[in-house]
């Protein structure tokens, strides 16, 4: 066998090439896959001047992933001031999450994609109440935060 090989080389050379290319693909090209960067995210919407008590009002919101890296599970962490309850939100209109410690939490979020959120809230009492809306990654925020102040009048 071994005299075979050193009569006709061409196998172990082309062999030796095919490993060599793979590593070149490896080192250079692989590394341009890579989704473990740092997870980025950017919440826009509008959130209405005024609401009722009693009266659910939704906030409609776009969650855009602006990295490379999987965000999952794409939550929102809610955080109010005044008489504000928030009640639950409807990703991608398919999924209806409730809000849970702080956060409204649903689905994955691929790199570079972008979803829309329809998000209720109930108005408790009358005044101004501000609500402030942050993306995130599990209970990381990824993201600035989208706030607004309205205010809230008797039925």
């Amino acid at each position: 066998m071994l005299a075979r090989i050193r009569r006709n080389p061409r196998p172990l050379v082309a062999i030796a090439i095919a490993i060599a290319l793979l590593l070149v693909f490896f080192v250079i090209v692989a590394p341009l896959f890579n989704t473990s960067s740092t997870a980025m995210a950017e919440l826009s919407g509008g959130l209405p001047a005024q609401g009722v008590v009693g009266h659910q009002f939704e906030i409609d919101l776009g969650l855009d992933n602006t990295g490379l890296s999987v965000i999952s599970p794409t939550c929102i962490l809610v955080s109010v001031q005044g008489s504000l309850r928030p009640d639950y939100a409807i990703f991608q209109g398919l999924d209806r999450e409730t809000f849970m410690d702080g956060k409204i939490c649903g689905g994955t979020l691929n790199g570079q994609d972008s979803i829309s959120i329809r998000m209720f809230v109930t108005p408790l009492a009358t005044g101004r109440a501000s609500i402030s809306l942050t993306p995130a990654k599990g209970s990381a925020a990824v993201g600035s935060a989208f706030s607004g102040t309205l205010m809230v009048i008797a039925a």
